[in-house]
C-alpha cells in the first residue's frame, strides 16, 4: 500500500477523510466488495476481525500497524448509509434525479477535507460532474456571523426558513429501502 502522511512523518493513525479514501481505493482494487466485505490475499485475520494493512508495524511511528478493519468499514457503511439515505429521500421527494442538480454543496469540517471523487466511488455522494460540487467549510458559522452583522442577510435567512420543509427521514415509507441501498459501496 502507498500512503502519504502530514509532514511526511511516519504514520501513527488515520483520520475520517483518510478512511474514506482508503475504502474507495480498496473498492477500486476489488479488495472490498460492494457489500463492504474485505477479501483477498492482502487481507489478514487479527483479533477475530479481518483487516487490510496500510502501514506495517515496522513503518508506523508508534510501532503498531496502521490498518483498516472490517469493523471500521462497517461503521463507515452505517454513516454512509444514513447520509445517502437522506440524499436519495430528498431527491425522491423533490421528484428529481441526482443528474438534475445544478450544485451539490458540502459543508462542515468533514466535508471540507473529503475527496469528492472518493466519496463518489463509495456512493456517499451522487455521481454529478465535479464542477457542480463545492466544499464550503463551516457554513453554519459563516451564516450565523452574516446574520449577526447584516439585516439583509437576516431577512434572507428568515425567508429561506419560511420556505424550507422538514422531512423526518425515519417516517418516510422508503426510509428502510433507501438506508439499505445506501449501505452498498
Amino acid at each position: 500500500a502507498e500512503y502519504k502522511t502530514i509532514g511526511d512523518e511516519r504514520p501513527v493513525g488515520m483520520c475520517g477523510s483518510g478512511l474514506l479514501d482508503v475504502v474507495a481505493q480498496l473498492r477500486l482494487a476489488e479488495v472490498l466488495n460492494d457489500k463492504g466485505r474485505l477479501g483477498g490475499p492482502q487481507v489478514r485475520e487479527a483479533d477475530g476481525d479481518r483487516e487490510y494493512v496500510i502501514a506495517p508495524e515496522t513503518e508506523a511511528g508508534n510501532g503498531r500497524a496502521i490498518t483498516v478493519t472490517q469493523q471500521d468499514i462497517r461503521e463507515l457503511q452505517l454513516a454512509k448509509g444514513a447520509i445517502r439515505c437522506g440524499i436519495d429521500t430528498l431527491l425522491q421527494d423533490a421528484g428529481i434525479a441526482a443528474g438534475d442538480l445544478d450544485e451539490v454543496t458540502i459543508a462542515g469540517a468533514f466535508g471540507t477535507y473529503i475527496d469528492v471523487q472518493s466519496a463518489q466511488v463509495i456512493g456517499l455522494l451522487p455521481q454529478v460532474p465535479p464542477d457542480r460540487v463545492s466544499q464550503v467549510g463551516n457554513a453554519a458559522g459563516t451564516g450565523a456571523r452574516l446574520a449577526l452583522i447584516s439585516a439583509a442577510h437576516r431577512r434572507q435567512a428568515q425567508d429561506l426558513a419560511r420556505r424550507v420543509r422538514y422531512i423526518e427521514l425515519a417516517r418516510t415509507p422508503r426510509f428502510m429501502r433507501n438506508f439499505a441501498a445506501g449501505m452498498s459501496f
